[in-house]
Parts: structure tokens; C-alpha cells; sequence
């Protein structure tokens, strides 16, 4: 069964997405990929609403695919992973954490 978590982010004032970006492809993937319990992880950059009208409420949409969500919280807690999240509070003001299986 596979377990999922999400997260919906918006950046801080002032952050370029550029930097966030180079951020992401340097440092945060390389660091949470090689992390056995997490099985696959990719960022997306939210580009507008499906039907074109508003605004999105957020900017970047985080999946994390995951062994196990305790093990995932596990890793959380290591120093890698604690120097990873201050990097990236740096960047991202979190607007949602949300973790669930798939329905298969």
C-alpha cells in the first residue's frame, strides 16, 4: 500500500523562485532521494488554476512517496534531515502538510 505525503507551499516575501529552484535541484533533492524511506520525491511548480481563472493559493506542490509515515518522521529527526528543513524554511512559507494512502 502506498503512502503519500504532500505538501503545499508558498514562498517566503522576497524569495526568487529561481533561487528556491536551484535550491531544490543542488541540495533538497539529492539529500531526501537518498533517504531509504523515502521512494520517490518530486516538486512541482504550480503555474495557474485548471479551468484559468484566480489565483492558485500556493506555488509549489511537494510528493513524497514513502515506505512507511513513521519512518518517514523518523528520518525527519536526524541531523541531515533537521539541517535540510532550516535550509528550506529559509525559502518556503508552509502553507499545508498533508500525508494518506492511495486507493488502489
Amino acid at each position: 500500500m502506498a503512502h503519500r505525503v504532500f505538501f503545499l507551499n508558498k514562498l517566503r516575501p522576497g524569495v526568487d523562485p529561481a533561487d528556491y529552484e536551484a535550491w531544490i535541484r543542488a541540495t533538497d533533492y539529492p539529500v531526501a532521494r537518498a533517504s531509504p524511506a523515502i521512494l520517490s520525491y518530486d516538486v512541482t511548480r504550480i503555474q495557474g488554476t485548471l479551468d484559468g481563472t484566480g489565483t492558485p493559493s500556493v506555488q509549489y506542490l511537494e510528493v513524497i512517496e514513502v515506505t512507511d509515515i513513521e519512518e518517514y518522521r523518523a528520518v525527519g529527526a536526524t541531523p541531515e534531515f533537521v539541517e535540510l528543513l532550516e535550509q528550506w524554511a529559509t525559502y518556503v512559507e508552509l502553507d499545508e502538510a498533508l500525508h494518506g494512502t492511495v486507493v488502489e
